[in-house]
């Protein structure tokens, strides 16, 4: 009885960690280095969590003034806290430009590169190849 025990321990845990591996992808897999877009909105929400850092933007058409929301994903918080970036860093609530990598799925997400500030100061988060087609 204890070694079927054992075997079905063994046999139910590496299911377990193949679902989590699953889960996390390369920036490669999801975003386009070549498709590199520009944003301008407020940002609504920040979600500081594990394993990667969420912006959510409401862009307003500038000809329509219809509003669309954008999920933009960054480094885990640990990354961004190695290159001084904090939860309030991201300005909840204030109109920033972001240039940022869209999915390859076309969908209303980007992987965040920079920040631009209405007051003009900018944060950097690329920790990535400098000769990457910048937005």
């Amino acid at each position: 009885m204890k070694h079927r025990m054992i075997a079905a321990v063994a046999l139910l845990v590496p299911l377990l960690f193949a679902s989590v591996a699953r889960a996390h992808h390369s920036f490669a897999a999801e975003f386009d280095i070549n498709k590199p877009v520009t944003l301008r909105g407020t940002v609504t929400k920040v979600d500081w969590i594990n394993p990667h850092v969420f912006l959510n933007l409401e862009v307003k058409d500038a000809a329509t003034g219809k509003a669309t929301s954008w999920a933009l994903s960054t480094y885990s918080p640990a990354s961004l806290r190695r290159i001084g970036v904090t939860r309030t860093t991201f300005g909840q609530g204030q109109a920033v430009t972001v240039l940022a990598y869209h999915a390859k799925d076309g969908s209303n997400f980007a992987f965040l590169r920079k920040l631009t500030f209405a007051d003009g100061h900018t944060v950097e988060l690329w920790i990535g190849d400098e000769n990457a087609k910048a937005p």
